[in-house]
């Protein structure tokens, strides 16, 4: 069901929701800056907190691969929970109508800790090493995990699954293009797409879709434990994928702490480094 947003949800539908979803009867909601969703912090009595996303205002423009992040999400979550090797928050409400807040949305957690961003000013060199070192650790855990094809986390998202890592990306790189387009943003994109045919064999090395968050490392995505210097969860799932583990942002100019977290890092092969710069 689509229909335009409010500027706002109401904040009392909201706490209302969340309430009945959370099944508590003391729930504040606090809302969070710097997302493309509408962000919300849940607390509960319980000392742990909760997330609540939302569509963001109908006068905002989404790209084609944000149109559905909150059903992808959504998805991750369902597949990849209850791993014990690795926290991920659970997917506590998904509703696809207007109906309740006058959006979309989605509740995940419970989160302990504090979100990197509201704590970072406060932190040592030596507590922020160690947070980038567990942060590897994280992402080397999330990329091990397995995907049947590449491309969406679900194919009933409306989207195919591929069985070669150079079809997917050309496919993903398609949307992002046709957004340019859309914007009248003058490139060469024949060219563009003429480069991916032409190093095709390098995309194809890759032939074990693993989990792939696009958008991982903004310190206001990690939650921490202060106190033991650990990353303890990640807010947003919505960009994750089945495909080549090192398109992910996290690998984009990675301090050395988090390189030792992770172990290997691209950029040692050709290909790799054909990869990286497609």
């Amino acid at each position: 069901m689509a229909s335009s947003t409010p500027s706002s949800p109401d904040r009392n539908a909201i706490q209302r929701t969340a309430a009945a979803a959370l099944q508590s009867k003391s729930v504040t909601v606090e809302k969070l800056d710097g997302y493309v969703f509408r962000t919300y912090r849940l607390r509960t009595s319980g000392g742990f907190f909760y997330i609540l996303r939302c569509r963001p205002s109908f006068n905002i423009r989404l790209l084609r691969h944000e149109e559905g992040w909150l059903e992808t999400e959504a998805g991750t979550l369902q597949t990849i929970g209850g791993r014990a090797d690795i926290y991920t928050p659970r997917l506590i409400k998904y509703h696809n109508t207007t109906l309740h807040i006058g959006s979309c949305y989605l509740i995940s957690g419970p989160f302990t800790g504090s979100i990197l961003a509201d704590v970072e000013p406060t932190l040592s060199s030596h507590a922020l090493a160690s947070i980038d070192r567990s942060l590897g650790q994280y992402v080397r855990r999330l990329s091990s995990m397995p995907g049947r094809d590449f491309g969406p986390i679900r194919q009933s998202q409306g989207f195919p699954g591929f069985k070669s890592w150079a079809k997917a990306f050309a496919f993903l790189l398609e949307a992002v293009m046709r957004d340019g387009e859309d914007a009248l943003i003058s490139l060469d994109y024949d060219a563009v797409r003429d480069l991916v045919r032409r190093h095709r064999g390098s995309l194809d090395k890759i032939s074990q879709p693993k989990l792939v968050l696009l958008e991982l490392s903004a310190d206001r995505n990690v939650v921490v434990d202060v106190k033991e210097e650990q990353v303890t969860g990640l807010l947003d799932f919505s960009t994750a994928i089945w495909g080549d583990p090192f398109m992910s942002d996290c690998f984009y100019k990675p301090t050395a702490s988090f390189a030792e977290g992770f172990g290997k890092l691209p950029n040692r092969s050709a290909d790799e480094r054909v990869r990286q710069y497609l």
